[in-house]
């Protein structure tokens, strides 16, 4: 509990800071965690083995230290989205491409958002709350005071936060069939028997089925968003997914939302949370052993 408490203080420090200071320390921190040998070092770099196989291996480290120094960089960040009035981090905000998305005719069955490991994700928070109503789902942690601190802070402006419980799930179905906003990370390895095996990077990856399943339960339309780090600030990128993400077969509509988060990831592959064990399969071969 008290590396918990430290880490959040330690956000709040950060937040009084301007945004170019907090990822110059953020970015100071990856590089600590890289000579550090760390669990984050050790999955990054096999994550990259298995996403790039073809990679010259000295290109390959690059990439390696500077995913690392991207995703610390998500860290120092979250401080000045949690707790940075809304006026300063919309003059962070400097562009947003494909937001006619949010204009769609949904008919009424809401909008999915599915919101990779990429970029900053805690900055899409914001913004979809300021659009209009938004319900999100969120990771359950083991320090529940932590987690109070944490939620709290991102429900600020406005959005819902619900469990990944049978509770959470039905207002989830809610919100989109009263044609709200929903956003989820269509990117975590899930339990087994709530995924499919589906093509990653030319790899298969076990994939969650949530998405497919508030889909065909709501005709809910689909997008794919992130929130790019760029010079002084932040862009927004709406990506429609292939129509086949539609599709009542688990594993087709699995497949195009693959499909969605590896062109995020080409816009800047050091961005994407490669620490994450994405090819993790529960109860299977241990890649990362």
């Amino acid at each position: 509990v008290i590396a918990y408490r430290f880490v959040t203080a330690f956000i709040r420090v950060l937040s009084w800071l301007p945004l170019g200071v907090a990822r110059w320390i953020g970015r100071r921190l990856g590089e600590l965690i890289w000579v550090g040998r760390t669990r984050m070092q050790r999955s990054t770099s096999r994550n990259l083995e298995l996403a790039y196989p073809r990679m010259n291996v000295m290109e390959r480290r690059s990439l390696a230290i500077e995913s690392l120094r991207q995703t610390a960089t998500i860290y120092a960040e979250s401080g000045l989205v949690w707790h940075w009035p809304s006026a300063k981090i919309d003059r962070c905000l400097l562009a947003v491409h494909g937001s006619d998305v949010l204009a769609d005719d949904r008919k009424g069955n809401g909008m999915l958002m599915l919101v990779p490991h990429f970029g900053n994700w805690e900055v899409l928070s914001y913004y979809f709350a300021s659009k209009g109503p938004l319900t999100a789902l969120y990771e359950n942690r083991r320090i529940q005071s932590v987690e109070g601190d944490i939620n709290a802070a991102r429900e600020r402006h406005g959005g819902r936060l619900v469990p990944p419980t049978q509770a959470g799930l039905r207002t989830l179905l809610l919100a989109l069939r009263r044609g709200e906003l929903v956003a989820v990370l269509p990117d975590q390895v899930p339990a087994r028997g709530n995924g499919v095996m589906a093509a990653f990077m030319g790899r298969d990856a076990l994939t969650g089925t949530l998405s497919h399943r508030l889909i065909q339960k709501t005709g809910a339309r689909v997008c794919l968003a992130t929130a790019m780090r760029v010079h002084g600030g932040f862009e927004v990128w709406f990506d429609p997914l292939d129509e086949s993400v539609y599709d009542a077969d688990p594993v087709t509509s699995a497949n195009a939302i693959n499909a969605g988060i590896e062109m995020a990831i080409a816009r800047a592959p050091a961005q994407y949370q490669w620490e994450y064990k994405r090819f993790r399969i529960p109860g299977g071969p241990d890649v990362y052993a």
